[in-house]
């Protein structure tokens, strides 16, 4: 009876997402979709290879699909207008510390906005319930749930703020040079978006090439396990370790560090953009390829949760 009544206020939830009327502000959208298709890729990897029972299962739903496809991967972005309520994201303040998980840490002054990490539990309900919603209801939440187990692997989604506001040059960056070879401006989360990983797959790289380099990188071996929660925090961590200024504590790779403001700060940011160093995108492939494995190990690990037995 308890677990039929969560089930039922799950589905009611879920139902009620694409007709809320508010609109949320949140940032660019996390990784494009090469590297959604990566970590895809590397969690059908291990599905096929630890447990294909399970595989089958999702193979089941996705029809002739992939869990690498492009298409499939980037899908929870292409529908992101039908359901403003859900943010791809949990907006945890890089300035302070750490709300508990009760707390509305994803977006405080909108208590309607589902975040990323309880949307992740909802839409595992939904697929585990086999007897309770169609076979496109849970195709539906497979795709939502292999999209934002990746988003939250990407550090900016993880905090407030999310870096959309900070502008920053690369000197010869991916998004840094415009069709006329002039240096222009972009913001920190769309280099992390995208400009990382561009700069190390080159014009013919894909997904599926990323995919089996991270796979057979053996020393490439991040721990897995946790709440998506956790992978919020973890993310939160990363950004304000890596990617933001401490206001009060100076560091060494200061060069390569923005200011936290915009978002929710009330801090204005920096009218000029900052020039990071030159080898800022080859410098953090590192931490990014890191993200990638692990995002797709754990949604390995989601996906054999909710698949293993069904209701």
């Amino acid at each position: 009876m308890i677990r039929q009544t969560i089930l039922k206020r799950l589905r009611l939830a879920a139902c009620l997402l694409p007709l809320a009327v508010m609109s949320v502000a949140t940032p660019a959208h996390a990784w494009t979709r090469t590297p959604h298709a990566v970590v895809g890729w590397i969690a059908e990897a291990e599905l096929k290879k630890d447990n294909p029972a399970v595989w089958q299962k999702v193979k089941a739903l996705l029809g002739d699909g992939e869990l690498y496809d492009e298409a499939v991967a980037k899908w929870a972005d292409d529908v992101r207008t039908s359901y403003p309520n859900l943010a791809h994201s949990v907006r945890i303040p890089v300035l302070g510390t750490v709300p508990l998980a009760s707390d509305p840490a994803c977006i405080a002054d909108s208590p309607q906005t589902i975040c990323a990490d309880k949307a992740i539990a909802q839409y595992s309900a939904i697929l585990h319930d086999a007897s309770g919603h169609s076979a496109a209801e849970r195709l539906d939440a497979l795709k939502f749930i292999l999209h934002l187990v990746g988003d939250l692997h990407q550090p900016l989604h993880g905090t407030e703020p999310g870096g959309a506001q900070t502008k920053v040059i690369i000197p010869g960056g991916i998004l840094n040079v415009d069709a006329g070879g002039n240096a222009i401006a972009t913001d920190i989360h769309s280099v992390w978006d995208y400009a990382i990983v561009k700069r190390h797959l080159g014009n013919d790289g894909t997904a599926n090439t990323l995919g089996w380099e991270l796979w057979g990188n053996t020393s490439l071996n991040p721990p897995v396990g946790g709440t998506a929660r956790d992978w919020a925090v973890e993310s939160r961590d990363l950004a304000k370790k890596y990617i933001f200024l401490d206001p009060v504590t100076p560091s060494s790779n200061d060069a390569y560090k923005v200011a936290a403001c915009g978002g929710r700060t009330g801090i204005v940011c920096p009218s000029t953009a900052k020039v990071l160093p030159a080898d800022y995108e080859t410098r953090n492939y590192y931490l990014v390829s890191y993200r990638l494995k692990q995002a797709g190990l754990r949604l390995a690990d989601v996906l054999v949760n909710a698949l293993t037995t069904t209701i």
